[in-house]
């Protein structure tokens, strides 16, 4: 079918959701362990591998997505060659399956636009059935203990089958053989399975009830089954199941050594590749087969065998649905906040009126519905968090990938997985996270060369944390490379004129370690697909700047480099100082502002026409809020006003505002289109009287602030 048709699949809305989730599951599955699958792999990884593969390829053949699901089959053979001690999975082998994944993942798409992506799914099989042609033949590929083939069945299964024979029923001994080509053999052992039951007594099953269960069963399948029906009966029923190649029904007697053979399961004759297929782009020495890829927006099986039913502790929640509760707790929360507000005002009005009972009821009132609010908030809010390994876990495949096509080798360790954050928080650093990774692996790690010369392993290692801090998650990404070359840094900044030669002299080595984030600059001596354009770390700060963050960079030449990000746990809702300015309120993150103080009381000097605060020995510039925002009315405040300070990275301003109103709890409301494209405001919260408040992004304010850089 040609790129940009339309498809047709076997499911609806429920089912196409369903598949996604547990597409998305695997898929991230074989992304992770697929990686960790060259060289000499733990047996247990091998079977989650397979099985991950295995359930793909029946959810996709169930509705009737036949290029998923051949391209899997044929990496299920391969996984299958693998986990006999066949096929060892060398670099060319991890190759091919990632390639594979790749495909899968535009494949799975596929599901969701039913529109055809275009992708050639038969160079790929056909690269995948080629590794086959160096591998022995092998044996059975029945997931049954070792014993269970040729061995006797153990006693109380002879006494069982015995009472059954003494009742008059016949014992039989069954061997059933599946289509090698058939896309669902677990499928066709479980209904097997249920024809046998309808009319015999299974004494002994190979693969086991439950692996055939969890849907692991495969190409073949044995039993011992004790029945009164005739063995034609046993015969017609079994051959009424599709895919079925070969059937042999015994009748045995039963005594002590009555054993059970399991016949070897076919094997895939490797494929062909037809006429006027294409061929893959010729791999670079070690490479995997390349193709282009456009991205759209475990169980623990051990010893062969999958794992028993349990009951899952969690279920599944719509993320709308989610939302819409995060939002009727916002109400809740202005609502709480309101109710406050009068409580002090009755309690000012009615202090005098000798109603005491009256405002202690209300009081008590008041402080029962703000504590089962701040609990219902937070469990909603805990509702909402995902442990960071769901991004932790795409890491790897990236490090491996970047790092051959730098000819470097690096090792990415992780930890702090566990660590919670909002989910809207998590889909944000995706991006940011990615292009520090790279550029650790590209610029920060020295090839194998420079690290022998330098008296280091091979071997370079990136590391990954993750950890909470009271409201905060916390991201280090840390490398033992070279390190950042101030130097270099300072030039490269005054080639590209982005600082005057002047500034960059005086700057000390942690301010110009700031100028990695100038859009534009970059230290790679040739620009490459992973890097050299200069636009990634100028993405990530402004990425994670929006979202009220802060990155900062720490660098030691010769033995590397780190990087920090420090991001809310949730956006939904903040801290916030809450000020007044030409009567309108705003809410200043309080992540950002290092203090308050009286008008009368601030250190103000008017520096070359500028007003400027002196706090603790620093020359901060001051501007007025209500202006920098872009509101020139004149203000009609009286009285002393007051001075925040704020921060952003290394970088501080001071803001006049008119009223301190307090700290506060605010609900972030997106204002969407309603303002535009104006910096200085990332949103709205409304408050306990019912009036609107802007949210002030300090980030950007400060960025715009041109007073900032003439005094830093």
């Amino acid at each position: 079918m040609a790129k940009g048709q339309p498809l047709t699949f076997d499911l609806d809305d429920e089912d196409l959701k369903l598949f996604n989730e547990e597409a998305e599951e695997q898929l991230e599955l074989l992304d992770t362990a697929l990686v960790q699958l060259e060289g000499e792999p733990d047996p247990d990884l091998v079977q989650r591998i397979f099985r991950a593969a295995h359930t793909l390829k029946g959810s996709s053949a169930t509705i009737g997505h036949r290029k998923m699901a051949s391209l899997t089959h044929a990496m299920e053979t391969v996984l299958d060659a693998v986990r006999q001690d066949r096929l060892r999975p060398s670099s060319a082998v991890v190759d091919a399956l990632l390639a594979g994944l790749d495909a899968l993942r535009i494949l799975a798409h596929e599901v969701v636009t039913r529109v055809d992506a275009g992708v050639d799914a038969e160079p790929l099989e056909h690269a995948l059935h080629g590794l086959l042609q160096e591998a022995p033949p092998g044996g059975a590929t029945v997931d049954a203990p070792p014993a269970a083939a040729g061995a006797a069945l153990p006693a109380n299964v002879v006494e069982a089958l015995l009472a059954e024979v003494d009742e008059g029923r016949a014992v039989f001994r069954v061997h059933v053989g599946i289509d090698a080509n058939c896309q669902l053999p677990g499928i066709r052992c479980f209904q097997l399975l249920q024809e046998i039951e309808a009319l015999a007594t299974i004494g002994h099953l190979v693969p086991e009830r439950e692996v055939i269960e969890a849907g692991g069963g495969e190409f073949s399948m044995a039993a011992v089954v004790a029945t009164m029906a005739h063995d034609e009966q046993l015969k017609a029923a079994l051959e009424s199941v599709a895919d079925v190649a070969s059937l042999t029904i015994e009748s045995v007697t039963v005594d002590a050594t009555l054993a059970i053979e399991v016949p070897a399961a076919p094997q895939a004759a490797p494929a062909v590749a037809p006429a006027g297929a294409k061929a893959l782009d010729a791999p670079a020495p070690g490479g995997r087969p390349q193709l282009t890829v456009v991205e759209p927006g475990e169980s623990g099986a051990t010893n062969g065998s999958a794992p028993r039913k349990t009951t899952s502790a969690s279920v599944r929640i719509d993320v709308e649905r989610l939302d819409g509760l995060m939002n009727l707790v916002g109400e809740l929360v202005i609502d709480r906040t309101r109710l406050q507000q009068i409580k002090d005002h009755l309690s000012t009005v009615l202090k005098d009126a000798n109603l005491a009972e009256l405002t202690e009821n209300f009081e008590e009132t008041t402080a029962h519905l703000a504590r089962i609010t701040d609990e219902l908030q937070e469990e909603i809010m805990r509702s909402r968090m995902l442990p960071v390994r769901s991004v932790l876990t795409r890491l790897p495949r990236l490090v491996r990938d970047v790092a051959a096509k730098c000819g470097k080798k690096v090792e990415l360790l992780t930890a702090g997985e566990e660590t919670e954050l909002d989910r809207s928080v998590i889909e944000e650093i995706s991006d940011p996270l990615v292009h520090i990774l790279r550029n650790a692996v590209d610029h920060g790690i020295e090839t194998p060369e420079e690290r022998r010369a330098a008296g280091k392993p091979e071997t370079g290692t990136v590391t990954v944390t993750a950890w909470n801090q009271e409201t905060y998650i916390y991201l280090s990404i840390q490398d033992d490379g070279r390190g950042i070359d101030t130097r270099r840094l300072r030039d490269k900044a005054v080639e590209r004129g982005l600082v005057t030669r002047e500034m960059a002299d005086a700057a000390s080595d942690e301010a110009v370690l700031q100028y990695i984030f100038l859009p534009g600059l970059s230290l790679a001596k040739k620009i490459t697909d992973v890097s050299g354009r200069g636009v990634g770390m100028d993405i990530v700060r402004t990425n994670i700047e929006r979202l009220n963050g802060q990155v900062s960079i720490r660098s030691t030449a010769g033995k590397g480099s780190e990087f920090i990000i420090q991001l809310p746990l949730t956006l939904a809702t903040t801290k916030a100082l809450m000020v007044m300015s030409n009567d309108t309120v705003y809410a200043i993150p309080l992540v950002s502002v290092t203090e308050a103080l009286s008008e009368v009381e601030a250190d103000l000097h008017p520096i070359a026409g500028r007003t400027t605060l002196r706090l603790r020995g620093r020359l901060l510039p001051v501007v007025d809020l209500a202006r920098a925002l872009g509101d020139y009315r004149t203000s009609e405040h009286q009285g002393p006003r007051f001075v925040v300070a704020a921060k952003h990275s290394d970088r501080q301003v001071a803001f006049l505002v008119d009223r301190l109103l307090g700290e506060q709890d605010v609900v972030v409301k997106s204002l969407g289109d309603m303002l535009g494209n104006r910096k200085g405001i990332t949103g709205a919260t409304i408050l306990g009287d019912g009036t609107l408040g802007l949210i002030i992004d300090t980030a950007s304010l400060v960025a715009a602030t041109a007073a900032l850089q003439a005094i830093a």
